[in-house]
């Protein structure tokens, strides 16, 4: 076998396999939410008093408070499945970080803006189910990436920094060796 073939055959092996890890670690399909968001009882704690989040509290969390940059700097306003921070995938039952925002939010009274925006200052700081560069992201870290907390299949959209240098890195692996072939397979004899 030539050097050439070898060479060929070695980069189709190489493209291959790089194209069968990319669709290994896909997200399942998003479906779009419901017209209105499920109703939500929760109880205040130790106490028989209770409180219902409807689709009008429902809709000023997302828009006070995830569209709010005061609070988190990713654009969720234009992902038309943003309740995915909160819902599970049916949009019929809370994820991870809904049920911590609901138990912190139990725990402070009912569900006036003031109230919801403590209960999501309580959460922040929680660890999230989202796992970037070998460690778990802060549930505000993952908003803030443009990751779903409450989901271990989400990943950041925001690239770190360490991310863009190893792309960098890699990028100019590739170019550096597409010289280098070219001098070794064009060089006169």
């Amino acid at each position: 076998m030539s050097l050439r073939t070898t060479a060929v055959f070695f980069s189709l092996i190489l493209l291959v396999s790089l194209s069968g890890l990319s669709s290994a670690s896909s997200q399942p399909t998003l479906s779009l939410p419901p017209s209105s968001l499920p109703t939500y009882t929760y109880y205040i704690n130790g106490t028989s008093n209770h409180y219902t989040i409807t689709d009008s509290e429902w809709n000023t969390f997302f828009t006070d408070i995830i569209d709010n940059k005061t609070y988190v700097t990713y654009n969720w306003s234009s992902n038309a499945t943003q309740d995915l921070i909160i819902f599970d995938l049916s949009y019929s039952g809370l994820n991870y970080y809904g049920m911590q925002w609901v138990v912190q939010l139990s725990q402070i009274g009912s569900p006036s803006l003031a109230n919801m925006s403590k209960a999501f200052n309580a959460t922040k700081d929680l660890q999230s189910l989202v796992s970037s560069g070998g460690h778990y992201l802060t549930d505000i870290q993952a908003l803030n990436a443009g990751a779903y907390p409450g989901f271990s299949w989400s990943h950041p959209r925001v690239p770190s920094m360490t991310t863009e240098y190893r792309n960098i890195g890699i990028i100019v692996v590739i170019v550096v060796s597409m010289f280098i072939l070219y001098y070794v397979f064009n060089r006169k004899k």
